[in-house]
């Protein structure tokens, strides 16, 4: 699909790039790269039927090509389609033991996804999302890649504010953007280009920002990024939090062959504005990024946290007790939290999190239901099999059936008795299913039947 530039964003990259801005609008016409990543998490994370002959040199995870959405790798986890140039975002992050990281505007997920791989599963990963519909998408992609390390929540940078200011050693801003980057991968986003967009988007990304840096301790780290060339999205947004806020700095940043440094003359000359780096779709196997990373001078002071105490009942955890001596290898005890009616085993229990609209705190273990505990999909794809006390592999026709929301009927009578069973097709986790009378009954959730 031919992309309709406009010629008031001709004109405005001519001016700033000359006769390469031609070589640009070319790529743009151009198809766009695919690419995605495995899942580390998974213990057979390369049990994948992909290609993995064109990895992406500044990713361990990292491969050119496209996945299909309706395989079973990707319903169970073991692949996430991402654009290459946005995988560096994450490993500008580089996560470190004992990190608290914010990622600031995570939906739909893809930053987050990879920087959960890349932590130690103790440490504390918080997915914010402002827009509600957006965020529910983000906490289906944090489950489905198994991850438990991963508070998702639906709140403002501004609410934010309130209680977490100097909390977090490392924040990601992957902030909503103009998009100029991603015209060819979505045509249809041209449409609402305009200068005054652009400034919309560099006004709303300097608040952002603002907010960012209350958050983050001394001697934490920001990285910023964009899908968008723009300079006032990119370069002088940089130039004015440097500027603002005197102690924050540019650190130096490893640049892959086709990663170009920022560029200081669109950020009132400041030789600092090097350290940033851009990717350009004429010169980089990838879409059009802007990112960076900035550091926060200064002595972290200590945090004092208040813990919530694990607030299961006596009933309660009998119900778990019951449901894991049957169904599990290992019994879940550390940091449970039951939410309504459903039970977590929470990422953290620091009281702060009460003040915010949480839609997910680590892993959902289950609904509380009478007399029983029905586990929840989100605990299936965050189990190795090794910890389920029985596993049911589909069949080719078995398998179709199930994701359509049918039951599967055996021939045999196993010896399940009555468990609750992890189902898996080509040996790959993907859901539960509850056995009864030579059946397995059909709990896969509504919203992903296909």
């Amino acid at each position: 699909m031919r992309v309709d530039l406009s010629k008031e964003f001709k004109e405005k990259y001519q001016k700033l790039l000359g006769d390469r801005a031609e070589k640009i609008f070319q790529a743009i016409q151009a198809d766009s790269i695919d690419a995605f990543r495995l899942n580390p998490l998974k213990d057979d994370f390369k049990n994948v039927k992909v290609s993995l002959d064109a990895p992406i040199p500044y990713s361990n995870v990292g491969y050119y090509g496209s996945i299909d959405g309706k395989q079973i790798d990707h319903i169970a986890g073991y692949l996430y389609s991402q654009e290459p140039s946005a995988m560096y975002v994450a490993e500008l992050v580089a996560p470190e033991k004992n990190d608290r990281i914010l990622d600031l505007c995570a939906a739909p997920g893809s930053k987050s996804t990879y920087l959960a791989t890349l932590m130690d599963p103790q440490d504390i990963l918080v997915s914010n999302e402002i827009n509600h519909q957006r965020a529910k998408v983000l906490s289906s992609n944090i489950e489905r890649m198994g991850i438990t390390n991963t508070i998702v929540t639906n709140n403002s940078p501004q609410e934010f504010e309130k209680g977490f200011n100097e909390y977090f050693d490392k924040i990601l801003v992957d902030a909503p953007c103009s998009g100029e980057g991603m015209f060819r991968k979505d045509p249809e986003s041209v449409k609402y280009w305009s200068p005054e967009y652009v400034e919309q988007c560099a006004n709303r990304q300097r608040h952002i920002l603002d907010s960012a840096y209350k958050l983050l301790k001394p001697g934490g780290r920001l990285v910023y990024s964009t899908c968008t060339f723009s300079p006032e999205e990119n370069e002088a947004n940089i130039e004015y939090l440097l500027k603002t806020y005197p102690d924050m700095k540019l650190n130096e940043v490893k640049k892959y062959p086709g990663m170009e440094d920022g560029v200081p003359a669109w950020g009132n000359n400041d030789p600092e504005l090097k350290k940033a780096l851009r990717m350009f779709p004429d010169n980089f196997k990838g879409e059009g990024h802007f990112m960076c990373q900035l550091q926060k001078s200064g002595a972290e002071s200590k945090l004092r946290i208040k813990q919530l105490k694990q607030n299961l009942k006596k009933p309660d955890l009998e119900l778990l007790k019951k449901f894991a001596q049957t169904n599990l290898e290992v019994l879940p005890q550390d940091n449970l939290l039951r939410v309504k009616d459903f039970l977590y085993q929470a990422a953290s229990l620091d009281s702060r999190f009460s003040s915010l609209h949480v839609m997910r705190n680590g892993l959902n273990i289950g609904e509380f239901k009478k007399n029983r505990l029905e586990p929840d999909i989100a605990m299936v794809l965050a189990t190795q099999a090794s910890d389920l006390k029985a596993i049911y592999n589909l069949s080719d026709e078995e398998y179709k059936k199930y994701l359509h929301g049918e039951s599967v009927i055996l021939d045999t009578q196993p010896d399940f008795s009555n468990k609750w069973i992890g189902l898996s097709y080509q040996n790959k986790l993907f859901s539960w299913g509850r056995y009864s009378n030579k059946q397995i009954k059909n709990v896969y959730p509504k919203g992903l039947r296909r």
